[in-house]
């Protein structure tokens, strides 16, 4: 049974209501002889961002940004179904969807829930109309997993804080306006209880951002070097040192989404993908490539009940935040294991392509979804969360959980 077919009377009218708008106002995604989409070229990737910009303000005026956002903030006000029936007839169009779902999947529902009203109440609209790009600036060159153990300082100096230090593996940051940022405000006390975190304009003076090249030949990361940056007293999200709490906030926002969309780009290879690469290798009535096939059809039904299920729990309040990170492991598995199908399937021609060939983007996305298990937090680290948040088991050891940060060994 097709998702189109679970609908209810209203979200079929909202299905309609989409459909319309979007083959009135969006372009559609050109498509292979299999009848596959193709890829948008972001050769440029400069100017796809500004075109995404000009797109989810489009996208706002025609009513569909935000879709699951309080209409006070510029919402639609609607729910997560009405999101995906939306997402779901976006599928064969040109979407900014991909420059800019961290910004308004993570970052806006950081903002939402844990920010002040006034903080809220500059920016919120702004991001949905795509005239603000924001990311998180988390991971830390000598922290590995260890976010708690950041090095990055914030000292207050009166009415405003001064920042020092570096970041990395920022998605997009070049191309953003604004950061959420974790940076360390008490030295004396344990590392979870001495975090604070801080609205940064990245155009402020004192940072720097460099791109980073990666082994698909993208450049979609960035590092930043923060040097005496000063920020506001009102950057300040929560209370000074209750940065922990929100941090840990925002990556169960971050969990959820990723398990529940499979995140921003490249889009994975799906069934109907495979379906017609098994068919242009002469494969299609091979046996084990039809249970092989079959095999990721079955993974992606299964992930799509555990998304509802956990979407609903969470949006009734009675499952604990720590079950996004079931989303993202689900995800995750599902995501590599059909590029390694698609890999498979493609043969020679997976890594060696006639110019042009659609058959050029299986290693790319390949490559890309081997990231999988370590972007936005390691399988590890989601099982352990887990075990603590949804299972109720003990902590994992930690030496250093009590002793004053400044004590602590460091890199």
């Amino acid at each position: 049974m097709s998702t189109e077919e679970l609908d209810t009377s209203d979200l079929r009218a909202y299905r309609l209501q989409a459909r319309t708008w979007l083959a009135a106002n969006m372009t559609p995604l050109a498509r292979a002889g299999d009848g596959t989409f193709i890829r948008v070229d972001d050769s440029d990737p400069a100017a796809r961002f500004e075109w995404a910009r000009a797109m989810q303000a489009k996208l706002y005026d025609g009513g569909f940004a935000g879709i699951t956002y309080p209409v006070r903030y510029g919402g639609a006000g609607l729910s997560q179904e009405h999101e995906r029936v939306f997402l779901e007839e976006a599928l064969p169009y040109d979407m900014p969807t991909a420059e800019l779902s961290v910004s308004l999947n993570i970052l806006g529902m950081t903002l939402l829930e844990f920010g002040a009203e006034e903080q809220k109440d500059r920016h919120l609209e702004r991001m949905l109309r795509g005239e603000e790009i924001w990311l998180q600036l988390l991971s830390e060159p000598s922290g590995g997993s260890d976010l708690a153990g950041l090095i990055t300082s914030a000292r207050c100096d009166g009415d405003t804080y001064v920042l020092n230090g570096q970041k990395t593996w920022s998605t997009g940051a070049e191309f953003a306006d604004f950061a959420l940022c974790p940076a360390r405000t008490d030295w004396d006390v344990p590392k979870h209880r001495g975090i604070s975190m801080f609205i940064v304009d990245l155009n402020a003076p004192g940072i720097e951002i460099r791109s980073i090249k990666q082994i698909n030949g993208g450049t979609d990361f960035c590092e930043e070097f923060l040097t005496d940056v000063v920020v506001p007293v009102s950057s300040l999200v929560g209370p000074e040192n209750d940065g922990w709490r929100i941090t840990r906030g925002m990556l169960a926002i971050e969990h959820e989404w990723v398990g529940r969309s499979g995140g921003n780009r490249p889009r994975p290879a799906g069934v109907a993908d495979l379906i017609s690469l098994a068919r242009r290798r002469g494969l299609q009535d091979d046996a084990g490539v039809r249970r092989t096939i079959a095999s990721i059809h079955s993974l992606q039904s299964v992930h799509f009940a555990l998304t509802q299920r956990v979407g609903r729990g969470r949006a009734l309040g009675v499952l604990h935040p720590s079950y996004g990170g079931v989303l993202k492991l689900s995800n995750d598995v599902m995501r590599q294991r059909r590029n390694e199908v698609a890999l498979e399937l493609a043969g020679s021609r997976g890594v060696a392509w006639e110019p042009g060939s659609t058959d050029g983007t299986i290693v790319p996305v390949y490559l890309q979804s081997r990231s999988a298990t370590i972007a936005g937090g390691s399988s590890e680290i989601q099982r352990n969360n887990i075990s603590e948040g949804a299972l109720g088991l003990p902590r994992e050891v930690s030496l250093d959980r009590d002793l004053p940060f400044r004590q602590v060994p460091k890199n």
